[in-house]
Formats: C-alpha cells, structure tokens, sequence
C-alpha cells in the first residue's frame, strides 16, 4: 500500500511511531550490549589484575618451594569476592599450594603463559594465570651477583574467579531494560499522533545521547523539559538507564581499585609481620644508596640476625614461632625514627635501613635493639623463652658505589658478629689492602 494514499491520522502514526521504535531499540540494543562488555571487560580486568600482584607477591614461596610460606596468601585471596580457586605451580609444573575448588583448572595452559591472561571461562566461572619471574640475587662472602642466564618463570600462578552472581545479575537487568523498552514502546504507540508535532528536537538529542554513551561519555543526560509529558517520561527514563550504567561502571571500578591497592600492597609486605618484605627493601635500598651517591645524604644498614629463634621453634611449634616473629617485628618498628625503615628479609632474619645518621647514631640504635630483644621475655603455653639480636651494620655515605656492596658489607659484619659470639653490634671495616711483596 502507498502510504501517501494512507489516512492523515495513520501517517502522523507511522512517521511517530517509526524513529521512536527504533530509538527505543537502538538505546535498549546499546544498554545491553556496551553493559554486558563494561562486566566482561571488568571481570577480566579484576582477574588479570589479581593475578599480576599475586605472582610477585608468591615469588618467594615459589622459589623456597615452602606451601606453608604460600598459605597465608593463598587464603588472604580466597577471602577477596569472587575468587573461589587459587593455586601456585613451581618450575617443574608440581602443584606447591592451593586453595578451594577449581572447575576449570588445566595445568598444562597455565605453565604455557608468559603474561598475565584469561585462559578459560564456562559454568559462571572464569581462569586466569600468569608466571612467576625471578631474577635471583646470590649472596655471599665475596659480594652480590646476578644468578647467570636468561630471567624465565619460576613458577605459576592460577586464579579462578566465580561470575555466577554477576551473570545472574545481568540477566535481570536485561530484562528489566526489555520491559522498559516495551513499556516506553506502548506508552509511544497510544499517543503517537500528540507526539508527532513535538518529537522532533527531543529525539535528536536522544540520538546525541546515544552516539555520546557508544562513544564512552557514561555521564550524559538529557534535558527533561520536551512540550509533551509522555515525551519527558522517556528522557527520564533514558536519563536513569544512563545513570545506572554510570553508576554500575563507577562501582566495578572502584571495586576494582580497591582489590588492586589491596594486592599492591600485599605484593610489598610480609604476610605475618606486616613489615615490607624483601622486595621493597631492595627497592628501598636503591633508592637510598642512589641519593647518598648524588649529595651528602648519610644512612646505614643494619642486618638483624635472632640468636636461639629455632629453639622456640623446635620446642613450641611454628605457632609460638609465628607469634614471637610478629612481637619482635612490633619491638623494632616501636624503636625506629619515623624516616626508617624495618623489613622481614626473610625466616627469622629482619633488615633496617637508618636515615640520615652517623656510625655512632646507629651504632646506638642498634645497641638499644639488642638490648631490647636481650630484655624481651616471651610467653606461651606458661613457658618463657629468651632470645637475642646480632645486628651487623654498613654505613652508606657514597663510598660504596652499588647495592651489591652495601649488602655484602652488612653481610659480612652480621656473619662477624655470629661468628664471635652473637649479642653484639658490629659495623662493617673494610680490610686495608694487602701490601706487595718487595
């Protein structure tokens, strides 16, 4: 039929009715389509980033090839939303730990990543795995080396996350939008020929809106003042889907940052002092033998060794162990100045790095931790056990040139002062130069 031959009435209906269905449908279409990749996009983001803090954070579990060292990673993650499966492969593809029940965990693809990736996703679930990279440092008597041959993993790790809730989620708010859709489709059809005078400028900046949210603009509104009430109640409505979009993409993403600053941090600290580990020492270290060499800037490291601490363990357990490494880490951080800084380097073996002190002023520091830990009584099960501090330390005045001699220095004065009998306080000398034979 020709539709210029068509009543006035039924034309106005049909000129109305057309743009506003398609409108409706290209705005319920975008909803769901940009909705749905904003949570996939997010669930993988949140994924990848939990396995990219949690691989440096299991390093050194990875390379002691200790679980116990690993467990209380392992459950602090299964405690986070969503993760419902971890687990940590070394070198060789042997399991060292895991935690919960994992559907769709395939050993062999998460020892093929080499970056952090989504390796599988069914059932409400979704796998993610990254490696393990380590370039090792060996510490000796004679100094600081980088371990020969081309960094590779030492390990892997795997996560699993749950998306069932937000799959569930989802579908309820397509449906929502389709009953929205339809119910803003019905409300057009009924008054479509009041309408057709007035929709004109309304539906161009509902087009707008629409180009502008496709584009990424989360944040647009719409004005809500068209001639018609009915027209209003559709820039209202597209104004709260937009804003629920907004918002849902403001919360995903804060949820988002807040898991990745929580993974950061544990990525830099140790899980049972809460002191920063190995890894930020070593950045802390640089940074600070860095500035001693670029102006006077004056500090020390202190190597910090507990006498008899395997004692305790042997005849209490690694609870009474545990328990004791958490009071000497509070004794420390209690007697450290607020620019220093106190590091668990590893087992019973503790790092501080003075700032802007003389050999004396550490010697002092020093001292009075030793005294302290001398002085420290701990109890446990009714039992007191007594332990000491052999504390040697290496003043970084730019002299030294690199890390590796800081850290040989310190080393070397910590073994001196184990080998002479334990308790002390011992600073780094270096040996003069053997004279030539005549």
């Amino acid at each position: 039929m020709n539709p210029a031959r068509l009543p006035l009435r039924h034309r106005l209906l049909l000129t109305v009715l057309l743009p506003v269905t398609l409108l409706v449908a290209a705005m319920a279409g975008l909803f769901l389509h940009r909705g749905e990749r904003m949570t996939q996009d997010a669930i993988v983001e949140r994924g990848v980033a939990i396995v990219s803090f949690f691989a440096p954070a299991a390093e050194y579990g990875v390379i002691s090839g200790n679980p116990g060292i690993l467990d209380g990673l392992l459950q602090a993650l299964v405690t986070q939303p969503d993760v419902v499966a971890v687990a940590v492969y070394e070198r060789g593809g042997e399991l060292i730990a895991s935690h919960g029940e994992a559907r769709l965990l395939e050993p062999a693809r998460v020892k093929s990543v080499r970056q952090p990736s989504r390796l599988e996703q069914r059932d409400g679930r979704k796998g993610f795995a990254a490696p393990v990279m380590s370039v090792p440092l060996v510490v000796d008597e004679i100094g600081v080396q980088e371990a020969a041959g081309v960094p590779g993993p030492v390990g892997w790790v795997y996560v699993e996350l749950d998306t069932s809730e937000l799959d569930a989620e989802w579908r309820s708010t397509m449906l929502t939008t389709l009953g929205l859709a339809l119910v803003t489709l019905l409300f057009a059809a009924l008054l479509a020929t009041r309408l057709a005078n007035q929709v004109g400028r309304p539906v161009a900046r509902l087009v707008d809106a629409v180009r502008r949210m496709a584009a990424g603009d989360l944040d647009v509104q719409v004005p809500d003042h068209a001639g018609s009430e009915e027209l209003r109640e559709l820039q209202l409505g597209f104004n709260s889907m937009a804003r629920s979009i907004g918002s849902a993409h403001k919360l995903m993403q804060a949820k988002i940052d807040e898991a990745t600053a929580r993974l950061a941090h544990q990525a830099l600290h140790d899980p049972l002092t809460a002191l920063p580990n190995r890894r930020a020492f070593e950045q802390a270290l640089e940074e600070m033998v860095a500035a001693s060499r670029r102006a006077d800037d004056r500090g020390a490291l202190c190597f910090i060794d507990l006498d008899h601490f395997k004692a305790v363990n042997d005849t209490a357990g690694h609870a009474a162990g545990d328990a004791l490494l958490r009071t000497v880490a509070d004794l420390i951080r209690q007697r450290l100045r607020a620019e220093d800084i106190v590091c668990r380097i590893g087992g019973d073996e503790f790092a501080m790095i003075l700032r802007g002190c003389t050999s004396a002023d550490a010697y002092r520091i020093a001292d009075g931790l030793c005294e302290a830990v001398r002085e420290l009584r701990f109890m446990w099960e009714g039992r007191e056990f007594r332990i000491g501090a052999s504390i040697g330390f290496a003043i970084i005045d730019g002299t030294m040139e690199s890390v590796a001699e800081v850290l040989h220095a310190a080393d070397h004065a910590c073994y001196a002062v184990k080998r002479e009998g334990r308790g002390r306080v011992m600073e780094y000398v270096p040996e003069p130069p053997a004279s030539s034979a005549g």
